[in-house]
């Protein structure tokens, strides 16, 4: 049984076998783990699934033996699922619009949570990545644990990261306290 790199350097010398081989011993461990990362959303698993292996393909010459080629594929998938939801926010929060109405509330009630809710919008944007990512996914739902496994990172790190987060925002909106 060939290893990895051999199978690799088979492929990038162009035996298609080679990749169907290494196809066959990591695709229902990749596939698992997207399920994993976004449980319940099987086309959206099956997308980044196809387009995780399309990466692969697209980068194997740039592939480097520091870690295993399964941890390489996974972190292919990791962030394609971290774009996705980076898009994905972006689209919630661009369509929020930046006044919300309530109907039957006390007027002028709407004006004032749609000024916080484009004040939240804002004051999300300007947090650093890695703590915006732990706020975005929260809003989706997002396990912490499922987080940390995302960001490639331990739970407590992500759970100080969300920690972090929501200290900054209540520092940035300090003005709407009550």
């Amino acid at each position: 049984m060939l290893s990895d790199n051999q199978l690799i350097k088979k492929y990038l010398k162009g035996d298609d076998r080679a990749f169907d081989e290494l196809y066959g011993r990591y695709r229902l461990q990749l596939y698992s783990y997207l399920n994993r990362l976004a449980p319940g959303k099987s086309q959206l698993v099956d997308d980044l699934f196809q387009k995780t292996w399309m990466k692969v393909v697209a980068n194997l010459s740039r592939y480097q033996d520091r870690q295993t080629f399964l941890a390489w594929s996974m972190r292919i998938a990791h962030n394609l699922l971290i774009d996705h939801y980076r898009k994905e926010n972006r689209r919630y929060m661009d369509e929020l619009p930046d006044e919300i109405s309530c109907s039957g509330s006390v007027p002028g009630e709407s004006l004032v949570f749609g000024e916080l809710s484009a004040a939240l919008k804002r004051a999300i944007s300007t947090l650093p990545s890695e703590q915006r990512d732990v706020v975005n996914l929260r809003q989706e739902n997002v396990s912490f644990k499922e987080i940390a496994t995302i960001q490639g990172v331990s739970l407590n790190t992500a759970l100080g990261r969300m920690h972090y987060a929501v200290k900054r925002l209540r520092s940035l909106l300090k003005s709407w306290e009550a």
